[in-house]
């Protein structure tokens, strides 16, 4: 009897419809319904997110277009295309509306729809970066035999330095290609850093030019030339084309001063604003052969005819005054110049002159610590500011969600969650938001979009934790167990290289979190044990960081000196030794700011004040500390 009863009370909840007994929540649908179309069980994916819709119009685009994929995963491609039109129709400013478009050409395809060209050109039209699309169209036309239209495509696509580039170039002849065609292309292959690539097509524009277009030609092939450090080549290419900023810059780098010094008045002649900046490192160079005068008589030049250049002009007179032991002459350039632009850098070299000279400064300045710039920690280690405050994490968590966010955000879809954010911000120039979806995208695992999302608003180091993260902690106390390493310095050098980017691939080649060579990363993880087969295999975090956490530390044994380890990490170790072989500093300071190459300098100072604020985070900045980073023991570098 209990038996009997037992399978009755069993029937009829087999009779029951799921509902009457499921323990979902409306999350749950969604939640299943993603899970369900990911292991491609098409039927219940559907259903879950039918049942979602009704809860979840806020976010129906992303319904819709779930539901129509798992349409098409049964074949019911007709349902399909009506959930896709309907997302279009009733969400025109979703995130997903150009996935969306790419699963209706899909679509298309399998169904062979007459209006398939229709639908491609729209896409086309609407999106015209996305090549791959117009790469798969142009063949479509050419198997349909529309030849001609197709041609048009494969130019369109031709001239740009995506990968498609190549296959599309094999589908033209040479007459195909037109003059103008190539220097588009060129153009677009020198924007890519690809400028070996974009010498040979400009070229090849070159040779079949009329007069019309050389000067153009020549222009761009001159900078794919410096680009790629044949200044002398480069700088003869831009005298044929006049263009004396380029022609100027081009010798400098070439060392030919001889004629440089020749050509010099006709630069001057031409009133661009720009040759200041030649003028200015022609002014350096002067001063480090040996030629202060010559080159204090060039920045004069420069601050009494280049309004624009007035204040690095002045600087750079001031500069040079300093390092002649000069001090009262540099002393008024650096008051004019705090006084007009109270930069805090100004100051501190004001500061080192009455160090220097023994004398306390007669004028008291009321100064706070400025976080972020190098020069506050630099005035904290020599006691003209008194006091570092503790940095602040104040994420405002009661300001409320968008609606669509807040749902995406319980599902715990992560991928879409950063789609909305980014569209958010893209349509909604309000920044009172950005500090809490910098909080989620960082939660995400995104430090790069995090960092970058929070850099943007004024109060940013008022979110300490989100603008200098602490990602790959395990590895990274691993790396400094091992190596004798600060961790936070190895933080610095992750934070300034790749903003925490594991897959990060600079322009020079360089891979990775800390941005490492493929031969330095061989080289040196050889020295570990640690053998590098393939590039990509530089690219897994742990790799990167304990290979870049060896070469760091070994530079600074070399050097005696993290700064200067900091600077050789990024210009090399020749440059670096090259810079204290032939020059005289009294102190640390004075070679860190006179580093001659501009993109290692303000990376030094990038890592350096990335370094001071992880310390100052974990409360162990003192002036000792930044004593030791900044100066040698002994004095001299």
């Amino acid at each position: 009897m209990k038996i009997a009863g037992l399978l009755i009370i069993l029937s009829l909840f087999i009779l029951l419809p799921c509902d009457s007994f499921s323990q979902f929540s409306s999350i749950d649908y969604l939640i299943e319904g993603k899970q369900s179309l990911k292991s491609e069980d098409f039927s219940n994916a559907e259903e879950y997110f039918t049942k979602a819709l009704l809860e979840f119009q806020e976010i129906g685009d992303y319904i819709l277009f779930w539901r129509a994929r798992a349409y098409t995963g049964m074949k019911k491609y007709e349902k399909a295309l009506q959930d896709l039109n309907e997302l279009k129709k009733n969400y025109p400013s979703s995130p997903i509306i150009k996935e969306a478009a790419k699963e209706e050409i899909e679509i298309a395809k399998k169904l062979n729809l007459p209006e398939l060209d229709e639908i491609y050109e729209s896409f086309i039209n609407e999106y015209p970066e996305e090549v791959k699309t117009k790469f798969e169209y142009a063949q479509h036309l050419k198997e349909k035999g529309e030849i001609e239209k197709a041609k048009i495509i494969f130019k369109d696509i031709f001239v740009t330095a995506t990968s498609f580039a190549d296959k599309a170039e094999k589908e033209l002849s040479k007459k195909d290609i037109t003059i103008n065609d190539l220097i588009k292309k060129s153009k677009a292959l020198n924007n890519a850093y690809l400028f070996k690539k974009a010498e040979k097509y400009i070229k090849m524009a070159l040779v079949d030019t009329d007069n019309s277009q050389k000067t153009e030609i020549l222009s761009i092939l001159g900078y794919s030339l410096f680009m790629q450090k044949r200044y002398s080549e480069a700088a003869e290419i831009f005298k044929e084309c006049k263009d004396y900023y380029w022609r100027a810059r081009a010798l400098l780098r070439a060392k030919d001063y001889e004629t440089f010094e020749t050509e010099l008045p006709d630069y001057i002649k031409t009133g661009d604003q720009r040759i200041s900046e030649i003028l200015i490192n022609y002014a350096n160079i002067k001063r480090r052969t040996g030629e202060p005068d010559e080159a204090i008589n060039i920045l004069k030049m420069v601050v009494n005819r280049y309004n624009s250049a007035r204040e690095n002009g002045l600087w750079s007179l001031g500069w040079n005054y300093y390092l002649q032991q000069e001090y009262e002459e540099a002393k008024k350039i650096f008051q004019e110049l705090y006084s007009s632009y109270s930069k805090l850098k100004y100051l501190y070299w004001l500061e080192r002159i009455n160090e220097l000279k023994g004398v306390v400064a007669t004028k008291h300045y009321s100064i706070s610590f400025r976080p972020g710039d190098i020069y506050s920690y630099l005035l904290y280690m020599k006691g003209k500011i008194s006091y570092i405050p503790e940095p602040v994490s104040s994420i405002n968590y009661k300001l409320k969600l968008p609606k669509r966010v807040d749902i995406l955000m319980q599902t715990g879809f992560k991928e879409e969650v950063l789609k909305e954010i980014k569209s958010s911000l893209k349509n909604n120039r309000n920044i009172e938001n950005i500090p809490l979806f910098s909080k989620i995208v960082y939660d995400a695992g995104d430090y790069p979009t995090s960092i970058r999302l929070i850099s943007k608003i004024p109060g940013r180091f008022n979110y300490h934790d989100l603008l200098y993260p602490e990602p790959y902690m395990d590895i990274v106390l691993k790396a400094s167990k091992n190596f004798n390493i600060n961790p936070y310095l190895i933080l610095a050098v992750m934070r300034e290289e790749s903003k925490f980017n594991r897959q990060v691939l600079s322009p020079a080649g360089a891979l990775g979190l800390m941005q490492l060579m493929p031969y330095t990363a061989k080289r040196e993880g050889k020295k570990l044990g640690i053998l590098i087969k393939e590039d990509q295999e530089i690219l897994e975090p742990e790799t990167n960081i304990l290979i870049g956490s060896f070469y760091l530390k070994n530079l600074i044994e070399d050097f005696q000196n993290i700064a200067l380890a900091v600077a050789a990490y990024n210009a090399g170790e020749k440059a670096v030794l090259s810079w204290i072989k032939n020059n005289s500093y009294t102190d640390m300071d004075e070679l860190l700011e006179d580093i001659p190459y501009a993109e290692t300098k303000a990376y030094v100072q990038r890592v350096l004040t990335s370094y001071f604020e992880y310390l100052r985070t974990n409360k162990k900045l003192t002036q000792e500390h930044i004593s030791k980073i900044i100066k040698i023991k002994g004095g001299n570098p």
